[in-house]
Parts: C-alpha cells; structure tokens; sequence
C-alpha cells in the first residue's frame, strides 16, 4: 500500500464509484467506530439511504454460518492490514437471503497503522447461478474498479486540488508534489472564462452531473468529461479522446481515403472509373474491373470480433497492393471488398484476357498462407469477379455490376475462385434492370403494403407493432424484402419508399389514437441510412406527424448499429430533435453490428432489441444466454427497456421471460399481419 499517495476524500470516492460503476461502497474508521454505507449498500441491504450502523449492527446482518468469517476477515484486516475479497451471504431487512461480494483493504495513516477499512459492496446472487457468470461478474468487477482509477481529480470548494490519480498525473503532466492544495485555475490559466470553467462552476452552482468533450490546447490534449458535486468539492470523471478526435478530423479531411486501410473509398474509384472509360474511348485500350469479395468474413467478425475483423482487413490490404500490378488501383470498396481497377491492358482482346486471368490467380495465391492474429493463424479466400472493357459505351454502374455478377458465379463456384464476366451472364443483369424497372413503378402502382408484427409485454399484452414492407408485384408475386429492399436502396429509391412507410404508418397510429382501445400501442418504423443521413429527415418525421396527425410519443423508430458508424455527432443531434417532441429510438439487432459503448451511453435511445439469433442460441446450450442477459443488464444501467425478438418457442419465452426482459415480439405471439388482421387481432387480444 503506498501511504505517500494523496487520496480524494473516501466517501466522495465511495459515492462517486457507486455513480460510475453502480457498486456499492463501505468505510469503517477504526478510531470512532462509525461506519459510512454509500446509498448503493443501502439498497442491498434493504436500509434507507444515510444508514450508519455499527460494526456489530453491520456484522449482524450475516447469518452464522457467515458471521464467524466475516468477523475474523475484518479484524485480520483491521489490525494487520491483510485485504480480502470474499463472498458470503447475508439476511437483508425483508428476511430474504442474497449472495455479496465484499472488497476490502486497510488504509494506513501517517504513524503507519491501520486507521480505516473501505472497499466495494455488490449483490451476486444471480451471478451464482453457475460458475461461467461468476467469473464474468469478477472480470466486470476488476475491470470497473480498474476504469475508477483511471483519471479521477478533486478539488473542493475553493477549488484547490485534493486529489489527483496516476492517471490524471499523466494525462495533465503535473506532478502531484507540485500541484496538491494549489487552486485549479491557478494551475491550469488558460482554462479560466473557457468550458472547463463554466461547466464546472455550473456543477457547483446547480448540485448536477455535467458532461462534455473539449479540448485544451496547452496540453493539446482532447478531454470526455463528468463532473460530479460531492459533499468536499466537486470530484471530475475525464478520458483522454484525442485519437478519437484525430480520428474524426481526418474523416473529414480524407473524403476520397478508407479510414480503416488508407485505401481510396468507393468515392475515388467512381471518379477513377468514369476517367478510365474516357480515355478508353479514346486510346481503345483494355482496362477492367476487379471485385473482391472476402469468403466468410462475417463468421470471422462473429466469432473472433470487429477488432479481429479489422486487423484481418489491413492484412489482406497489404497483400493486395503487393500482389496487383505496377500501376494498377487498389480500392476499398467498403465492408469485406475490395476493387483494383487495372489500367495499361493493351488493345489484343486475348492478351487482355491473359493477364486479367493472371492477376486475378496471383490475388488467390496472396490468400493461401494464413493471416497470423494474435498468435492465432487465420485463413481466408477470396472470391473474384472481373469486369473487362475497352472503350463501350457503359457507366460505372454498369461496370461494377458485371464485375459484381462475376464475382457470385465464382463464390456459386465453390469460393476462392475466379470468374470474367460473360455475355450469358447479362440476362442476370437484365433481369436486374427489369426488377429496378418495376420498382420505380411500385410505388405509383400502389404495390407495396404493410404487414404489422404485434408486440408484446410478457404477460402478453399487446403494446404496439413493428411496420414491415412487403412487395406485392402484378406477376412475380409477393417479392421477398430481402430481393428488393437491397435495390432500393442501391438506387436511391428508398427514400420515396421509406417516406410511404412512415407517412402510412403513421395514418394508422394517428386511427388508433382517436379510439380508447388503441390509444396506448405504439408504431415502431424502421429506419434506412439513406433517410438517417439525409440533412433534412427530421423534417421529413415532422412533417409526416402534422400530415397524419399521429401522436409522435407513440411512435418509434427503429436503427440498426451499422447506421452509428458514419456521422455519430450528427445523428444523435437529428435523434435528439425529435426526441424533445415525444419521438422514441430503438436500437435494432443489438449486438450483431458495430457496438461501441462510447457513443452508446450518448445516444437518446429508449429501447434496446435483443438480436433473434442470441435468442435462439440461448437455448441451445450456446452463449447467446450470457449475451442476451449481458444486454438485458446494460439495458437496466443505462434505464433502456429492451425487447427480445424473434421468440418463436415456448423454451425461448420461458428464458426471457426469467431473464427479466419485459417485451418481446416473434411468432409465438403472432406472425406480421395484414392491417385488417391486425385490427381483429387487437380486438381479440384487447385487455377491457
């Protein structure tokens, strides 16, 4: 134990770990005998919040199989400064026994002896259930204690500095022998009038949390900030976000580059590919495109993570520009893609085939040595699909869906394998364009509808629905979503059919707002990023609101997480407009995309959905179980309901349900229904 290391006062530290982390905390100073429980230990016990007890009092509360250990781990700690980390059980007020884990170590004062016991307090009782969750609470317990230590300074009242960590020692490059008792503006100047200085003044005037990022030039140094008032001052919670900020910055500045891989984005290739086609009009050379397609990427994302993920795309990136040819272009073309556009082909249409064949083998051999990952070797193939052309009259689009054709006759082909786009493969392409052609006219033609899926809370009462779009074609049928809504959005057309979406589900909840029946349920939309990204869709949910009368506290919009990759400052600004009139947001299929929980905790969500895959494997002795009660857990941290979807077994209900999860939705209550079953089933299912 370091007794030169200065300390915040302990019971702010206590409150301020059980705010952050929501643990419990404990001192006991020996010389008085008061015990200090902070509110979190409170409500463990059962206790109202401010509860003093004595030591006898707090020991009391063990039963006596416990009480005995409990007594001797104290005292060893207490006189000989030996620190414990045990779990007992202990008889709370009611008289229900639960399961504890206690943390605790001996503070010395300045004679060298033990002066006080403190530590961390946290009820376990559904860790218990087997021994897996014990050991994920303690590696979320160490972790939590580990992030408390992690940039923590204090100043009190007049606003001298009483306590700064390791961490903030670094971050702020100030000794602590230099600055301990030294007023904060005094040290830090040039923050004085700035956001430090009004924020944190604001905290101390108004007794609230305030939270905010800035950036302090002297130290050139981006902050997160949270400041809490405390009973000696006022205790600030900072992170260091610099590489987040550089991060962003360069986003910005690098429009036409890949951030993961320095590669050109989409963006540049289209402006390469349209230069391309010109000068092949002119100079009649061969050129073509080469899509590549990584086999099995997503499985890899699945089950080794994003992080994974991403160091095997900056691999596989350095692979490609050393196996392309001299002068040819290397593109990221987003997700598990890549384009190389090859130049410089010659005007002999075989010699042209020659060596797009040849370049397309040498990037299947680039895959055949294995990807070393943190010591794990990982394999992956390709598949490849090539595009030539030489002077046609073609766009882009064209281009790259001839090589996109290609590229699934190599993977129908059995993966890691190659594939040039032929004449017979047009008829796919046109097949293509008719669909696309038929689109455009679905909308005017009034063939699409909307089937509702009931939701539901677990006592099954129904809550509301989720809209879903279904395309009814004169002669093909009942289209899948998943054949149009990928073209939709490829062409734009989305957006004309996400407005009919919204503006016709909108119509029936405004219906079912007139009728006492109905008024209650609620209509979740959702949401494509081409109609988040647009500059005006809040105005667009607005306008739709006034036009149908639809109550916006009733409605909901649903996101998926790929949606929260692109533009976070601008899409919890747009999120948080149509909040502040009533709007709700879910997070869609969580967990299966891109979570990050430093934008999560920011954004202005009401509901989390627990994915239907990690409902499904919760019972089938998979981990979906953990991850479905690890979401359900964030969900109740950050006061979100969550909503379990995709139940289609009675197995799957009795597991949420147990779980603690409140709504769900999936065909063991209903299947999506057309509006009239859906108003029958209402009727059916309507609670007087």
């Amino acid at each position: 134990m370091n007794n030169d290391k200065p300390r915040m006062p302990v019971e702010s530290l206590v409150q301020l770990t059980g705010r952050i982390a929501h643990l419990g905390g404990f001192i006991v100073e020996l010389d008085s005998g008061r015990i200090f429980w902070s509110d979190e230990v409170c409500d463990i016990h059962e206790v109202p919040h401010g509860t003093s007890p004595t030591l006898s009092e707090a020991l009391a509360y063990y039963p006596p199989e416990y009480r005995q250990r409990a007594t001797e781990l104290f005292e060893t700690c207490a006189t000989q400064g030996v620190d414990f980390d045990e779990e007992f059980q202990i008889v709370i007020a009611s008289g229900k026994r639960v399961w504890v884990r206690a943390i605790a170590e001996a503070v010395y004062g300045p004679g060298g002896g033990v002066v006080r016991v403190q530590g961390a307090f946290q009820d376990i009782t559904a860790s218990k259930e087997s021994e897996e969750q014990r050991q994920t609470l303690a590696t979320r317990l160490a972790a939590t204690l580990e992030s408390v230590s992690d940039a923590i300074l204090v100043v009190d009242h007049e606003w001298r500095i009483r306590f700064l960590n390791d961490s903030a020692e670094r971050l702020l490059r100030c000794p602590r022998a230099d600055v301990m008792g030294i007023n904060i503006w005094e040290r830090f100047p040039e923050a004085v009038g700035g956001r430090y200085y009004n924020e944190y003044h604001r905290a101390k005037t108004y007794n609230c949390l305030v939270a905010f990022e800035e950036y302090y030039e002297p130290l050139d140094l981006w902050t997160e900030i949270r400041a809490y008032p405390c009973e000696d001052g006022l205790a600030i919670y900072f992170l260091d976000i610099s590489e987040r900020k550089a991060a962003e910055a360069k986003i910005h500045k690098l429009a036409y580059y890949d951030q993961l891989t320095g590669l050109p984005n989409r963006q540049m290739l289209l402006a390469r590919l349209t230069e391309a086609l010109a000068a092949s009009q002119v100079d009649r050379q061969y050129r073509a495109v080469m899509l590549i397609d990584l086999d099995n990427f997503k499985s890899i994302n699945d089950t080794r993570g994003h992080v994974k993920g991403d160091i095997l795309l900056k691999m596989v990136t350095d692979r490609l520009l050393a196996a392309a040819g001299s002068g040819d272009q290397v593109v990221r073309l987003g997700g598990d893609e890549f384009v190389i556009l090859m130049e410089g082909m010659g005007s002999d249409p075989a010699l042209a085939d020659i060596r797009a064949r040849g370049e397309a083998r040498a990037i299947l051999d680039c895959f055949a040595a294995g990807f070393e990952i943190d010591g794990i070797e990982q394999f992956s193939t390709a598949s490849i699909g090539v595009a030539l052309f030489d002077g046609e009259s073609a766009t882009t689009d064209e281009l790259l869906q001839r090589a996109d054709l290609a590229m699934y006759r190599a993977k129908a082909a059995g993966r890691n394998a190659f594939a040039l786009f032929m004449p017979d493969m047009q008829s796919r392409l046109t097949d293509r364009v008719a669909l696309e052609a038929d689109l455009r006219q679905a909308l005017a033609g009034k063939q699409f509808v909307l089937h509702y899926q009931p939701l539901a809370e677990v006592d099954g009462g129904i809550t509301g629905a989720e809209a879903l779009v279904r395309w009814n074609h004169p002669v093909r049928g009942m289209v899948p979503p998943f054949d149009f809504i990928p073209l939709a959005e490829d062409t734009g057309m989305i957006l004309a059919l996400g407005r009919w979406v919204l503006h016709t589900s909108c119509t029936l909840l405004a219906r079912w707002g007139r009728d006492d029946r109905t008024a209650h349920l609620t209509m979740a939309v959702n949401v494509s990023a081409h109609q988040l990204h647009r500059p005006d869709f809040v105005e667009l949910v607005m306008s739709v609101l006034a036009e149908t009368g639809a109550s916006p506290r009733r409605l909901k919009l649903e996101l998926t997480e790929s949606l929260l990759v692109d533009d976070v400052e601008g899409t919890i600004v747009k999120m948080q407009r149509l909040k502040d009139v009533g709007v709700r947001f879910s997070l869609d299929d969580f967990g299966t995309g891109y979570s990050s929980l430093s934008y999560l905790h920011r954004l202005p969500l009401s509901t989390l959905k627990i994915d239907k895959s990690f409902v499904r494997d919760a019972c089938n002795g998979q981990q979906g179980a953990v991850i479905a009660r690890t979401i359900l857990a964030l969900g109740d941290a950050l006061d979100l309901a969550v909503l379990a979807e995709g139940v289609e077994t009675t197995e799957q209900y009795d597991f949420i349900a147990a779980a603690g999860c409140r709504e769900y939705q999936g065909y063991l209550y209903s299947r999506p229904l057309p509006e009239a079953a859906l108003s029958q089933f209402i009727a059916d299912n309507h609670r007087p």
